[in-house]
């Protein structure tokens, strides 16, 4: 699966993950995006190449990133008991693709392509009980999804009920490849279906625009990555980030 792993982080490195400039690096390169400074996914230090956990530090210091993106899984296991240690939040991704029908079905004609602006109530009510989600945090996440949008074709799907959006995911898709991100259900609406509903939407609307390639990132301990698996999606790789502590 070398291959496809190669294509997910190229995506994320020209969409998510992507930024306004880059600063090259001895370990591998810097990216930000000034105009939403506090969205770590598009303001951090890239590694490329094995390194210390002090040489990562002072990098991060010297080009001020407070996240470090290590797609290296053998690196990153390396790097976290280190990081853990002096404070710094470690977090475990799994890269999965759909390479397999999925094992469930939902009714799609529930769904509706929407606006990124119809989203954000529902986003809001699930970001709202994050420490980090500050109302400055939580409008330049907004203010990134119009970002992302120069880079690649962003699409946004919802599931109303009683002229609520409970359920939602994010479609971002440039040719053949395409990803799936950000996909929230409201608390209270869990265990109906819905996530998979909205999922396996926003596949059937990259499939018919010809994508051939679709993956997703999921949290390595969250449950989420099962249902991911009952939707076809295997696992491609896992990586890591690690966030600096607030000081």
């Amino acid at each position: 699966m070398g291959d496809e792993l190669a294509r997910a982080y190229a995506f994320l490195a020209r969409g998510d993950m992507g930024g306004s400039r880059t600063v090259p690096s001895s370990l591998g390169h810097a990216v930000f995006t000034d105009e939403v400074p506090k969205r770590s996914d598009c303001n951090y230090l890239w590694v490329e190449h094995d390194a210390d956990p002090d040489e990562l530090v002072t990098e991060t210091r010297r080009l001020e990133r407070r996240m470090i993106f290590v797609p290296d899984a053998v690196l990153g296991d390396r790097l976290a008991p280190y990081f853990a240690r002096h404070g710094w939040r470690v977090d475990r991704h799994l890269l999965m693709a759909q390479l397999r029908d999925p094992e469930r079905t939902a009714e799609l004609a529930l769904v509706h392509e929407v606006t990124e602006e119809a989203l954000r109530p529902s986003r809001r009510r699930l970001l709202a009980s994050e420490p980090w989600a500050t109302p400055e945090v939580v409008d330049q996440l907004f203010r990134a999804k119009s970002l992302i949008g120069q880079r690649v074709r962003t699409r946004f799907f919802g599931l109303p009920v009683r002229g609520e959006i409970v359920s939602y995911a994010d479609l971002y898709q440039d040719g053949g490849d395409a990803q799936i991100e950000d996909v929230g259900t409201l608390p209270e609406h869990r265990n109906r279906g819905y996530a998979t509903a909205v999922i396996l939407a926003a596949i059937a609307a990259a499939r018919h625009s010809a994508a051939v390639f679709v993956f997703l990132v999921a949290d390595a301990e969250d449950w989420p990555k099962e249902l991911y698996r009952r939707l076809g999606f295997d696992e491609l790789g896992t990586y890591t980030k690690f966030f600096a502590p607030h000081t």
